[in-house]
């Protein structure tokens, strides 16, 4: 599977360890963050180039997955879900990762250097590698309406208004 990566200065030790963990495990990983640490860079730059490789990735017809390391992980979020298309989660524990997978067909994972293992980071990894969305109607439907409303500010053709 081929896997876009980046990490900002607070998440990039952990983002190289996770990156070797992932060619050992066989996956190609395209990395989008800074070649070497440097202290003044940013997450959304990084965390939106993933978010734009793993949808050009996805249009292609590509088996593909996003990973984003920073301090906390919110930022990354936030900034990979401004991508059209994305579906960043926040790494919480594998079952959370499993579940999204499943019902969201959640396609990056966020994860906080500041609040993780190596160990629960590589669980939580190798749970949206191997993780499949379970298609049911209802998560489809809710994921159309996302997109749709992100899309055109509308669900169903009816303004969502507050």
């Amino acid at each position: 599977m081929r896997i876009h990566m980046g990490a900002n200065y607070e998440g990039y030790e952990l983002g190289r360890q996770l990156e070797t963990h992932l060619k050992d495990s066989g996956h190609e990983v395209v990395w989008h963050g800074a070649d070497f640490y440097d202290f003044e860079d940013d997450y959304p730059l990084f965390s939106m180039r993933v978010g734009q490789a793993v949808i050009a990735d996805e249009d292609a017809a590509l088996e593909v997955r996003g990973i984003v390391v920073g301090g906390s992980g919110a930022g990354e979020v936030i900034a990979s879900n401004k991508v059209n298309g994305a579906r960043a989660i926040a790494s919480i524990s594998a079952e959370y990762v499993t579940h999204a997978r499943q019902h969201v067909n959640a396609n990056i994972l966020a994860i906080g250097a500041a609040f993780i293992t190596l160990e629960d980071a590589k669980s939580q990894i190798d749970a949206l590698m191997n993780t499949k969305f379970l298609m049911v109607l209802d998560d489809a439907r809710r994921i159309v309406n996302t997109n749709e409303f992100e899309n055109s500010g509308t669900i169903e053709g009816w303004m969502i208004e507050h």
